[in-house]
């Protein structure tokens, strides 16, 4: 038995010795550290801001000196890089205000936030932390979570990263401070209920106060950050020694060692520490268990086995509930969005059932927000039994996971409404489906002012048609003014008579075609397909216009085919074509050479109408969005013409593109069916 203690006593030395060793080799490194020699500095002195007022981090001690674990860590890059710095302690609004006019050359210990990034460039992060809530220990019961804080009054420092924290709580106040020092003894003179900071900042100051014990941190209403050096745009270089010397003391360790001076032990080296004693200790009980085993042989090893078992279990659960509250959490904020979404969503199972919806689509519907239903009162209305029944049978015709899209119109409280909806499936996993999701967007309003446009499009179109067709009559009204005023004195003139009768009528004939055609242009339109021939038709739309062309001095040329057939709604086409001759003249008026080409030709089934002009032409960035109702290149513009047109070519179950260089001119072609199909009988 002697001999089996001595070699335990002779392991266990040796473990201690083996254990012991690095960490003296790395207080005396450590010691070494500060007897180097320093390097030469760089003629240039970088002038960097630091908050004055952020202990452990940056901070002016008891003898007045300026120090902290960031004024630290800048002092060792400086020396790293052999350059001289000079720091300045101010509030962290007054830094950035200097780091904007170009008074300093660096901020440290500056927050990143996506608003900053726009003005600032950050360095790589050397230091990561979590904003905390400090509050009376009075109040631990009453404000535990991020929904007790309304109503309350909340101290804190100005700071992007840390509102997004409270973005989500109603009826909370804020008061700012210059600095986490102000907005702590706001706290102490119960000026507010509640102090937000981060955790090192607010245990410094409680400590320091020794008002400890008064207060609580709530670490779970928390938020991480992240501190970094910020520079100006322009400052790359002192950015890049910034990030090289972060990387270099990653390395050879000496970060850890400052680290470890400031907080403890850094989170690797604790955990290498914490392996290190549990290999200890795991050695230390199998020796006691060896010693202990001829005693208590069984009944050791299960009492060790139920503390092992109890523990883990403990643990567990302790994980278990901090996974369950993240997840309820999580579920609440989803739950928030989804119901003050704009659209209405609902979701169904295989069996057609409802498994949820939001309060926008109850409106949708026509039930109140808060009204409770029941599956079958959303089954039984018109407009979801009608969506269910279409996805069914589209499901059913498709073999492919089936998307559906359609928009309808329906009536909701004795009111008009149009709803777009959109029906996709659900899936659980990669194949397998779990049900499908409805969204329904209500665009009553979008309708109503696309039809007040329309109106306002088709007026300014008539406009410019009567302007043409008044200068057209204009004309033979002269000649039927002309006669009238000599008829009294030449009635008796043979000749004359038969130039009245030669003239006269063929003047109103040419008025009453040309009022017929306005007449017919502005008549309503309903969508009737009919067989046309492309040459007449268009020969037709152009006698309209051919007015106003002479009027500006455009060469017009046909090259179109009589008999190639064009299957569509008349009415709807001449407005189309009409529209786009507009649109040409429009986009001539200014060029050297006026000069517009209309033209078709045939394809198996489809005939082609183009119609080019010499304008000033688009570019690729107009081109892309041309069809976009509301969008338009001229002054005075409603930007719907096109899109109009672009529909009911669609509507006629056809298609339009457009080709235009800057300055060369725009080619609109319409591509119509050319064969009468069974559907349009």
């Amino acid at each position: 038995m002697s001999v089996l203690f001595k070699s335990i006593f002779i392991v266990l030395s040796l473990l201690w010795a083996a254990f012991s060793w690095p960490y003296a080799a790395l207080a005396e490194e450590a010691d070494n550290l500060s007897d180097e020699a320093k390097k030469p500095m760089a003629e240039k002195v970088y002038q960097v801001a630091v908050d004055e007022h952020l202990p452990p981090f940056s901070y002016i001690n008891e003898a007045g000196e300026l120090t902290g674990f960031s004024v630290e860590l800048f002092r060792r890059i400086a020396e790293a890089q052999q350059i001289e710095v000079a720091f300045h302690p101010m509030n962290l609004y007054e830094a950035e205000r200097a780091l904007e006019e170009g008074t300093v050359d660096a901020v440290i210990g500056m927050k990143y936030s996506v608003e900053r990034s726009e003005r600032f460039r950050f360095s790589e992060s050397y230091f990561t932390t979590t904003d905390v809530m400090v509050i009376p220990s009075e109040a631990a019961n009453e404000i535990n979570s991020l929904a007790g804080l309304r109503g309350k009054t909340i101290v804190m420092q100005e700071d992007p990263v840390s509102f997004e924290l409270l973005l989500n709580v109603r009826r909370v106040e804020f008061q700012l401070a210059l600095n986490a020092k102000d907005s702590f003894q706001f706290l102490l003179m119960d000026r507010a209920d509640a102090w937000l900071t981060n955790k090192r900042t607010a245990e410094f100051y409680l400590d320091q106060s020794g008002e400890r014990e008064n207060y609580r941190i709530l670490e779970h209403i928390s938020v991480p950050s992240d501190f970094a050096v910020a520079v100006r745009q322009g400052e790359r270089d002192l950015l890049q020694l910034v990030n090289e010397s972060l990387a270099d003391m990653q390395t050879n360790g000496d970060y850890q060692r400052l680290y470890t001076q400031w907080f403890g032990l850094h989170p690797d080296s604790q955990l290498r520490e914490m392996r290190n004693w549990i290999i200890f200790l795991s050695i230390v009980i199998g020796c006691a268990a060896v010693i202990l085993i001829v005693i208590y042989l069984w009944n050791k090893r299960l009492k060790k086995e139920v503390a092992k078992r109890t523990s883990a279990l403990a643990e567990a659960n302790v994980k278990l509930e901090q996974q369950q509250k993240a997840l309820s959490q999580a579920d609440a904020f989803k739950t928030q969005i989804i119901h003050h979404l704009y659209y209405g969503i609902l979701t169904f199972n295989k069996e057609l059932q409802v498994t949820s919806l939001n309060e926008r689509a109850k409106e949708l519907l026509g039930f109140g927000r808060d009204e409770l239903l029941e599956p079958a009162d959303i089954l039984g209305t018109p407009l979801i039994a009608k969506i269910v029944r279409e996805y069914t049978e589209h499901v059913e015709s498709n073999q492919q996971p089936a998307i559906l899209s359609e928009e309808i119109e329906i009536e909701v409280n004795e009111e008009t409404r149009y709803i777009l909806y959109r029906a996709i499936p659900l899936q659980e996993g990669k194949e397998e489906e779990s049900g499908f999701l409805i969204t329904l967007a209500d665009r009553s309003e979008a309708k109503m002012l696309e039809k007040k446009l329309a109106t306002q499009e088709k007026m300014r179109a008539l406009g410019q048609l009567v302007a043409g067709v008044a200068h057209e009559i204009r004309n033979p009204l002269t000649s039927m003014k002309t006669f009238i005023d000599l008829l009294p004195y030449k009635y008796e003139d043979v000749r004359f008579r038969e130039e009245l009768i030669k003239h006269v009528p063929e003047a109103l004939r040419r008025m009453n075609k040309i009022v017929e055609s306005l007449l017919d242009y502005a008549r309503p339109k309903f969508p009737k397909k009919k067989m046309l021939g492309a040459g007449r038709f268009i020969q037709s739309v152009v006698a309209i216009i051919e007015p106003t062309m002479k009027k500006q001095q455009v060469r017009l040329s046909l090259d179109i085919e009589q008999d190639d057939p064009i299957v569509c709604d008349p009415d709807q086409l001449k407005q189309v074509l009409l529209n786009l001759l507009l649109n040409a003249l429009d986009a001539m008026e200014e060029a050297e050479e006026k000069k517009l080409t209309i033209s078709t030709e045939r394809k198996d089934d489809i005939t082609f109408v183009h119609v080019t002009d010499s304008g000033m032409g688009m570019d690729k960035e107009d081109i892309s969005h041309i069809f976009e109702p509301f969008y338009t290149t001229k002054p005075h513009g409603v930007g719907l013409g096109l899109t109009l047109c672009y529909q009911w070519i669609k509507e006629n179950d056809g298609d339009m593109q457009i080709e235009s260089m800057k300055g060369k001119g725009t080619t609109f072609t319409i591509a119509l069916p050319a064969k009468w199909e069974e559907e349009n009988e």
